[in-house]
């Protein structure tokens, strides 16, 4: 059974793309990290990845105690769970093998600890099938990239404790996540879903032939998207117009935004040459 202890050492299972962005961000919260994977030359490129994420993470502003020499690299799993009172699960999203590999954590994780499985389409309640104790599993799943984005969607599988979920959630935002409960087991969770009919909405308006595609990303980079950093989508279906209650700080954050965006992408080698080519072909 999962306990209300402190949380010191954080496991990773998993260091591809997810696990190593995952595994740096634990590192910049000042936690003791302890990765595995089977994958041969990956503790190489998890600590390639670690380095990478690193500047980003210490523009935001990263814990004192924030150090990559906390991580410890262990190829067997049993070991780098066996000490771990957070274990964040990022292994191929395969449901027979996630089964496989959740059960093997929770074999041989601390009772108390929690398993948060960072699958963004497959059931919790699947997951923890095979495990002793099913009630301190949960979903974890951050989009993309997880050092980064501050959201992330959890939900209780059909034998996980209501415990379990209240110390997820207690414990993301601790270290300046930004948790939610998904209160349903749904493909996709919350962001996948919504992020479906979006795409589906932007599909149609192409295909009839309302927009391209390159306006349609223009409507959601330069409109709705940033009304929605703002203000959330709440607001708008509850009739509220975007400059009701705008606050100074709103104001504030739009102009930092804007000047963002604004700045041009410098043109690669090879386009420059291209441009070159196209204005001599055009002078010739």
């Amino acid at each position: 059974m999962a306990s209300d202890g402190p949380i010191r050492r954080v496991a990773i299972v998993g260091t591809g793309a997810v696990g190593a962005r995952w595994a740096a961000f634990y590192l910049a919260r000042g936690f003791d990290v302890i990765a595995t994977d089977p994958e041969p030359g990956a503790e190489a490129s998890l600590r390639q990845a670690i380095d990478t994420a690193w500047p980003a993470l210490k523009a935001l502003g990263i814990s004192p105690q924030g150090s990559p020499e906390h991580l410890c690299f262990k190829p067997n799993l049993a070991a780098a769970v066996s000490e771990a009172d957070f274990i964040q699960e990022c292994g191929p999203e395969d449901q027979d093998r996630k089964i496989e590999l959740v059960a093997e954590i929770d074999r041989s994780a601390p009772a108390d600890s929690i398993i948060a499985s960072s699958s963004s389409g497959l059931a919790i309640s699947a997951i923890q099938s095979a495990c002793g104790h099913p009630e301190r599993c949960v979903t974890a799943h951050s989009m993309d990239p997880p050092h980064l984005m501050p959201l992330v969607e959890i939900a209780a599988g059909e034998k996980t404790s209501p415990q379990a979920v209240r110390r997820a959630l207690s414990f993301y935002a601790s270290i300046g996540k930004k948790p939610i409960l998904v209160r349903t087991e749904l493909p996709g969770l919350a962001t996948g879903r919504l992020c479906a009919a979006l795409c589906r909405e932007i599909e149609r308006l192409v295909a009839q032939g309302v927009l391209d595609s390159a306006d349609a990303d223009t409507v959601v980079c330069w409109g709705t998207g940033l009304c929605w950093v703002l203000s959330g989508a709440s607001a708008m279906l509850a009739g509220k117009r975007p400059l009701e209650g705008f606050a100074r700080e709103q104001e504030e954050a739009l102009v930092a935004l804007l000047r963002l965006r604004s700045k041009p992408f410098p043109a690669s080698k090879a386009s420059g040459k291209s441009a070159r080519a196209k204005r001599a072909s055009r002078t010739s």
